[in-house]
């Protein structure tokens, strides 16, 4: 293993043993990252079925796996890349700081095996709770969500982009956190951009054509759900272009700790 290869896998152990325990990754953000999007998913999904069953209902409108997801890949992501922007930030606690650079000669490899500790634990919530959306909706509601399912076309794309969107969702994190060193800052630049940015463009002029190319709503239609707004490229190309913005923070964030370093 190369000394930047092990420097990395060091700085991962060390992120997990940080964490371990009563952090505020395992008791606040993965259970919301898991239970935000599966209550208000299966919460819209009862009250439609509810609806679906009043007598006299003259038909029935049908959601496919196309609009099944969305508030996994809107939340959960984010909540990733919020974790990850935390757990970065948080070393400016305590002089905590100090200790790292003392610890690694070099600056770099210590974001990355952030990024892969956040990454791993990001794809594998992404990964569950998404399962658990696409089996149950259509047990729940089977008069709305019946057509719902993990494995058609649809279904299976969502299976491997949203964990590699949840992974890259987690660089961008590390890098908002090493830039900006507040976790207060850190994680409300996060949720300001998914939440308020990226919606409040279109009241800009021409501010549609903005929206196309922002990075949550090409995550969005990278997985294969429906968009109001459509990216001037296809969805492989719509998840090269989120993955890169997401990347392109990260690799910002390097240089700027190994010159300051």
């Amino acid at each position: 293993m190369s000394t930047a290869a092990a420097l990395a896998a060091r700085s991962l152990r060390a992120e997990h043993i940080r964490t371990g325990g009563r952090s505020r990754l395992w008791t606040v953000v993965v259970p919301a990252a898991v239970g935000v999007p599966l209550v208000i998913t299966f919460g819209i999904a009862a009250v439609a079925e509810a609806f679906a069953r009043i007598p006299g209902q003259l038909s029935i409108l049908q959601v496919s796996t196309s609009n099944a997801a969305y508030w996994v890949v809107t939340i959960t992501v984010a909540l990733v890349a919020v974790a990850a922007a935390d757990g970065q930030s948080s070393e400016s606690r305590y002089r905590a700081g100090e200790y790292v650079r003392l610890a690694f000669p070099g600056q770099w490899p210590v974001l990355v095996g952030r990024w892969w500790f956040y990454g791993a634990v990001g794809a594998v919530v992404a990964g569950v709770t998404l399962t658990v959306v696409l089996v149950a909706l259509p047990i729940i509601s089977p008069l709305v969500y019946g057509p719902v399912s993990i494995a058609d076309a649809v279904g299976v794309r969502l299976l491997w982009t949203v964990p590699v969107l949840t992974v890259f969702a987690a660089c961008a994190g590390v890098g908002v956190g090493a830039l900006i060193r507040s976790p207060l800052g850190a994680v409300g630049a996060i949720l300001l951009w998914a939440y308020v940015v990226e919606s409040a463009a279109g009241y800009l002029p021409s501010g549609a054509s903005a929206q196309r190319f922002m990075p949550f709503l090409n995550a969005l239609y990278a997985t294969g759900q429906d968009t109001v707004l459509t990216p001037p490229w296809g969805k492989d190309a719509a998840l090269l272009y989120a993955c890169a913005l997401f990347s392109a923070i990260f690799m910002v964030a390097a240089a700027e700790r190994t010159i300051r370093k």
